[in-house]
């Protein structure tokens, strides 16, 4: 078989894998069943502006591209962990494809296919593709943008300058401003480095340009604003300011800042480029000449967001995903210009991406109960009872997984009121309370001693799910 075939045939595996995942894993908590339930509600609620937390609290901390794709491929296949994961995955092999033709344009069909077995491969870039999050959908925009970007400075094809600005208003409705800060910093650098001030105004149709971008994202941003006053203060002074300025930041509605020690970042760029890190560690120290500017195009593209956040208070790891297109051409760069060493085992250093995303899905679906973070078999249990359409469905809680509320068709609910629980008692249905052991004893006694066990699940904190027979 020849390498070429080997790279194609692990490249299918690394799909079928992700395929299969994306079908049978259940939506963990907390990132993608928020998420997952967000574009749930959406759905159900018809409701394309405002994201919904809840039924009555809106979601103010994202913009909505990526809940839109969601709802939409749920409204078309119905509603289930491979169709709310589908665009993640669509989009990540948009990203796939954007830097395939990058390299291909460069320097030919088998650098193409090097970059794509690379990005593909990296264990960042395969975990969200098919994740439902919000940075899928940013990765893609913002490879656009810096792709787009490099094309309309060397090229005479007008459409890459406009595809730039699409690219940015798409990122304002992916992420919101940090899709055109972290991609102008490295299109800055490289302009001021290079020197390239003039062709940036002579080759990117800016007034055009720039209209393009505001009818793209701000019918959005002002329709949010009317129907949430204080949208735009809260999103981008305290998610896109305050949040990576202040480690102590109190302001976040809808759960906690994630806060690590400073250069945090660098750490999940490793996990992020994993294995490939590991084989571009031989070529750092390698001198390269860099006549046209593409080197250092791709070194700020791959170092820019990591720095970026290496002072930032509060970060995740798929902060890291958009520099990962970039080390995916900086890694094929540098093959090539070293006479392309080792390329006979890249399909095998692929494959151990395929084989853990394998181990996933195997451990997923063994071992649940020590892998799993979600609320499903839960509510298995509870549609086991046979619930009525009219019946209810409480968590004795003051919080609920989003998971639960997902996978019951938004009908879970968390209440800490005794008197609701105890309305339950006299309304001739058989409802179901969702408690823990730790609280169970709080349920008011009349309840405890009318609702009988029908479940108890011990790797979810000691959960256990209790039927009322009317």
């Amino acid at each position: 078989m020849s390498n070429q075939r080997r790279n194609i045939f692990v490249l299918c595996a690394l799909l079928v894998t992700r395929l299969i995942g994306m079908a049978v894993i259940p939506l963990n908590e907390t990132t993608e069943a928020r998420y997952g339930e967000i574009a749930r509600k959406m759905l159900e609620t018809g409701n394309w502006v405002t994201l919904l937390h809840d039924y009555n609290i809106p979601f103010l901390a994202k913009p909505p591209l990526s809940t839109w794709l969601s709802a939409a491929s749920m409204g078309i296949f119905g509603v289930n962990e491979l169709a709310v994961r589908l665009p993640s995955l669509l989009i990540s092999i948009g990203v796939l494809l954007l830097i395939g033709y990058t390299a291909h344009i460069r320097s030919g069909k088998e650098a193409a296919m090097t970059a794509i077995l690379v990005l593909a491969s990296s264990f960042g870039f395969f975990a969200a593709a098919g994740t439902v999050m919000t940075d899928p959908a940013l990765l893609f925009c913002t490879t656009l943008i810096l792709v787009a970007f490099w094309q309309a400075l060397q090229r005479e094809e007008k459409y890459w300058g406009y595809l730039f600005f699409i690219g940015c208003g798409l990122g304002l409705l992916a992420k919101g401003p940090v899709a055109l800060v972290l991609t102008g910093l490295s299109v800055f650098f490289w302009v001021l480095i290079r020197k390239q001030w003039k062709p940036l105004w002579r080759k990117l149709p800016w007034i055009s340009g720039c209209g393009l971008v505001l009818a793209i994202a701000l019918p959005w941003y002002l329709l949010a604003e009317l129907r949430t006053p204080g949208f735009l203060q809260y999103f981008i002074v305290g998610e896109n300011i305050s949040r990576f300025l202040d480690p102590h930041w109190k302001g976040d509605r809808y759960g906690f800042a994630h806060a690590y020690p400073y250069g945090m970042i660098w750490l999940f760029v490793l996990g992020g480029l994993f294995p490939w890190c590991l084989v571009a560690l031989r070529w750092v120290r390698q001198r390269l000449a860099d006549t046209d500017g593409w080197l250092l195009y791709v070194i700020l593209w791959s170092v820019t967001s990591p720095l970026f956040f290496t002072f930032a208070a509060n970060i995740i790891w798929p902060y890291c995903l958009i520099m990962i297109p970039g080390f995916a051409l900086l890694f094929t760069e540098l093959w090539m210009r070293t006479g392309k060493p080792d390329s006979r085992i890249f399909p095998a250093i692929a494959a151990f991406t395929a084989l853990a995303g394998a181990v996933a899905v195997i451990a997923f679906s063994a071992f649940p109960a020590m892998v799993g973070q979600d609320q499903k078999d839960v509510i298995a249990a509870w549609k086991n009872t046979a619930p009525a359409a009219d019946s209810k469905l409480l968590f004795w809680s003051n919080r609920m997984e989003f998971s639960a509320a997902f996978y019951s068709g938004g009908r879970a609910r968390k209440t800490e009121d005794p008197a609701e629980v105890q309305a339950l008692l006299h309304n001739n249905t058989r409802d179901c309370i969702i408690a823990y052991d730790n609280n169970e004893k709080e349920l008011p006694p009349d309840v405890r001693i009318a609702f009988k066990e029908a479940g108890r699940f011990t790797n979810k904190r000691g959960l256990r799910i209790l039927s009322c027979e009317p």
